[in-house]
């Protein structure tokens, strides 16, 4: 009776295995702790630094207003790689969602490449640009760091694209519901 039992138990947890990876739940993003230190230099006004949502940073001034908005390409896009891993990026935003400045982050590029990519003048490329913009934007490789020009490239436009889901999630949740339209009675 025993084995049965092992055997039913086993066959449960089996099934359990099976189910859960035929419907993998998403995992919650947790994004680390950004120092008001960390965006002083693109937002000269900066008091305070909030996380949205674990997707972004909103950036505010003493008055509470906000001046733009700060996204971390990683964790969003750890699978892209330059020449030597992982091309972390931070993307600072204007209160108009325009591109302010692109930087690369601590990363383990070799630093030859990551210097030619900046002396090229890639991270430039977005600046002024709104999301939509710099997405559909076709950005050449800087000549000699094509490895690490097409990892910043592809960090910025997998963490961008991650950007955009979220500010449609956002207002497709302000916006009514057919029930509401239908079943709301109107002011007059």
């Amino acid at each position: 009776m025993k084995t049965l039992g092992n055997l039913i138990g086993g066959l449960l947890f089996v099934g359990t295995i099976a189910l859960s990876s035929c419907n993998p739940q998403p995992i919650p993003v947790r994004l680390p702790e950004l120092p008001l230190s960390e965006v002083e230099p693109y937002f000269s006004e900066a008091a305070e630094v909030q996380t949205i949502d674990t997707s972004y940073y909103q950036v505010k001034n003493a008055d509470g207003k906000v001046l733009g908005t700060v996204l971390l390409s990683a964790p969003f896009s750890a699978s892209v790689s330059g020449y030597n891993g992982p091309t972390p990026l931070l993307i600072a935003l204007d209160a108009d969602n325009r591109i302010t400045q692109v930087v690369m982050r601590d990363n383990q590029e070799t630093p030859r490449f990551a210097q030619r990519v900046m002396d090229g003048g890639l991270y430039n490329s977005w600046n002024g640009l709104s999301v939509e913009e710099a997405l559909a934007k076709d950005v050449d490789a800087v000549s000699g760091a094509t490895y690490t020009s097409n990892g910043v490239k592809n960090s910025l436009k997998v963490r961008l694209e991650a950007y955009q889901r979220q500010l449609e999630k956002d207002y497709s949740a302000l916006k009514p519901s057919l029930w509401q339209r239908l079943f709301t009675p109107k002011r007059r």
